[in-house]
């Protein structure tokens, strides 16, 4: 064999591996993308459920499960906003300061045995279900 015949089967398997690459990638960031937009989904219904929970357990006086629950639904939502900021998403995940905000002081009046927690909490619930509210265009 000569080197001529040699460099065509090498160039012809370097053709076929990067080719063969290309077409393995091209569908992948839109797999990821949904994935990304499955777990936001998900995320974001575990944290409603939660901040639900919590309302339920203040009309129950049951402060301290409230409490609970409104941390496990702030960890949630920080989650999110972690996950939007990796992807620079910065703005959507600055947009996730105003139910937290609400959950730490829902949180804050539930530890306190206060009722008014249970205001902060639909007031969290309201800036959470906003953010998942997909933007209008306007005309």
């Amino acid at each position: 064999m000569s080197l001529k015949f040699l460099s065509w089967i090498a160039a012809v398997i370097v053709a076929a591996g990067l080719s063969g690459w290309i077409y393995g990638a091209s569908g992948r960031s839109n797999v990821d993308q949904a994935r990304r937009d499955a777990v936001q989904r998900a995320n974001l219904m575990e944290a409603r459920a939660l901040i639900l929970d919590g309302q339920v357990q203040i009309f129950l006086v049951n402060f301290g499960d409230a409490s609970r629950r409104y941390e496990a639904a702030r960890v949630v939502i920080e989650r999110m906003q972690t996950a939007f900021r990796e992807v620079g998403q910065a703005e959507r995940a600055g947009r996730l300061e105003i139910p937290l905000s609400s959950l730490r002081d829902a949180q804050r009046l539930a530890s306190s045995l206060d009722g008014g927690a249970r205001n902060s909490g639909d007031e969290a619930l309201k800036a959470l279900m906003a953010f998942a509210e997909p933007a209008t265009p306007s005309r």
